[in-house]
């Protein structure tokens, strides 16, 4: 008989048992992933990727260039970027989609040769600037009478009669005894006239007469005490 024990079976499976646990208790982790981090078609959005290359160019079985049929105009403007990004198709799929600049007329490629974060600000300013002008194409040359020097100086002393915004007066001659302080409402254009009402009168009120246009509204070193109304 030998003298060798019996191969501990019970103990030899037990560690391959809680060895197989561990590892897959480490896939587990591994494989939980943020959407930060998670690929586009479970539905993640990371804020940076790394592109694949370009996929490679296909060949004919006689060795010729692969063609497709291109139902569009292919632009010569001497423009040759490539946007390549991957967009989700489905549920289970991707797809590599490239936007070329041949396939662009040569304003809109000269525009995509930048990067999103440059162009988005001078488009945005762009649509905005282009909005104020539209919009009030229709007031050019228009001159309402309340705008004029008479009817702004009448309401200062109306302003003056009723007391109008005393807190706000009293804080804005705070802030001016700190030092210089610009406050806006006193100086910027507060109606779409302006710039062709700079000389507006109105005959009916000489009283009110100036012969520059004067504050909108009261300002903070007005003297409540004395009128607005000129003495004939």
């Amino acid at each position: 008989p030998s003298s060798r024990s019996p191969p501990r079976l019970g103990a030899d499976s037990a560690a391959m048992l809680l060895l197989r646990a561990q590892a897959m208790a480490r896939l587990g982790v591994a494989g939980r992933r943020g959407i930060a981090t998670s690929a586009c078609r479970l539905g993640g959005a990371p804020p940076y990727l790394h592109m694949p290359p370009a996929p490679p160019p296909e060949f004919e079985p006689d060795g010729s260039a692969k063609k497709y049929p291109l139902h569009q105009p292919i632009w010569d403007h001497g423009y040759d970027w490539e946007h390549w990004s991957l967009l989700p198709a489905g549920v289970f799929h991707t797809v590599y989609y490239g936007d070329f600049a041949q396939d662009y007329p040569p304003y809109w490629a000269w525009l995509q040769k930048f990067p999103m974060w440059v162009v988005t600000p001078f488009l945005t300013l762009w649509a905005i600037v282009t909005m104020v002008v539209f919009q009030n194409a229709g007031s050019i040359g228009i001159k309402p009478k309340r705008y004029t020097i008479e009817w702004m100086q009448a309401t200062r002393e109306r302003e003056r009669q009723e007391n109008t915004n005393p807190v706000t007066r009293y804080l804005d001659r705070r802030r001016s005894e700190r030092g210089g302080t610009w406050i806006a409402q006193y100086s910027l254009p507060w109606h779409p006239y302006w710039v062709w009402m700079s000389s507006s009168h109105d005959d009916d009120f000489p009283e009110y007469s100036l012969p520059n246009p004067g504050s909108p509204h009261l300002h903070y070193t007005d003297s409540l005490a004395k009128s607005f109304v000129q003495e004939e």
